[in-house]
């Protein structure tokens, strides 16, 4: 029998993973948020990334005594298990925890109270944040607590990457996009991070080329997809087509990833 421990593992053996790509509109077009890791973190230290980490054994678990729909809105699990190409658990646990990490890490809240009213301020629940980063409390119970629901359909699947073979630390990473719910604005909160912002994608690849942020390959890569839009509309609209193909290793031949590999930005580090 499984145990929980091993339903953290993806694609031959690779931890599974999630990212967030949290998007806006602005007055100079489409924005996303990124965060620039600290040096100390023990994974793409000084790298800007999108919040994110590992799925937890708690991202399986159900929902205490309450039935499955109490805290799980939108489409089926069924569904979900299609659109990523996995299982029902793994599904509800890759939704959970991408959901999760961009609550602890950015304090936004993708969820709605139980009767679908919205949620317009989500700091009443910011207390909650070290509860779940120290593991004493999963989503689930969280919003079980509040008589919330995970409102699943405001993520959506954009692309899955698996670490190469040779990599120390293998991740199975399912990136998903939201787009930032009215009235919340997240706030940098977290240890992982030096600092954090709202950008355009050309910006931040702009700096890359230029030496003056770090990027790894993944990021890069849905930077650069993000960059032929200028609206939340437009990406939407693309993401309807999203393959959820794992691209694995280093796609060095891919021609897609050219540039990344190879160009060599400045080092002003």
């Amino acid at each position: 029998m499984s145990t929980p421990v091993d339903l953290t593992e993806g694609l031959d053996g690779a931890k599974l993973a999630v990212t967030v790509l949290m998007i806006r509109d602005s007055p100079t077009g489409l924005e996303v948020y990124v965060q620039e890791r600290v040096s100390s973190m023990p994974t793409f230290p000084n790298a800007t990334v999108f919040p994110g980490g590992g799925v937890d054994p708690r991202d399986f678990e159900l929902d205490g005594v309450e039935s499955e729909h109490e805290t799980f809105g939108g489409p089926s699990l069924m569904h979900w298990a299609r659109s990523l190409g996995t299982n029902r658990n793994r599904a509800r646990a890759l939704l959970f925890a991408a959901a999760r990490e961009l609550f602890e890490e950015t304090g936004t809240l993708l969820a709605t109270h139980s009767d679908g009213t919205p949620i317009p301020d989500a700091t009443q629940y910011h207390p909650q944040r070290l509860a779940l980063e120290s593991h004493r409390l999963s989503l689930s119970q969280v919003l079980a607590r509040h008589d919330l629901t995970l409102r699943s359909e405001w993520l959506r699947p954009s692309t899955r990457w698996v670490s190469p073979e040779t990599d120390e630390k293998r991740f199975d990473m399912f990136a998903f996009v939201a787009v930032q719910p009215p009235g919340q604005e997240p706030d940098g909160n977290t240890r992982e991070a030096a600092s954090t912002g709202w950008f355009s994608p050309s910006l931040i690849l702009d700096g890359w080329r230029a030496g003056l942020i770090r990027l790894v390959i993944p990021t890069w890569a849905q930077l650069l997809i993000l960059s032929r839009f200028d609206c939340v509309r437009d990406v939407l609209e693309f993401l309807r087509r999203a393959d959820m193909t794992p691209i694995i290793g280093d796609p060095v031949d891919d021609p897609r990833f050219e540039e990344f590999y190879s160009f060599t930005p400045p080092e002003r580090f």
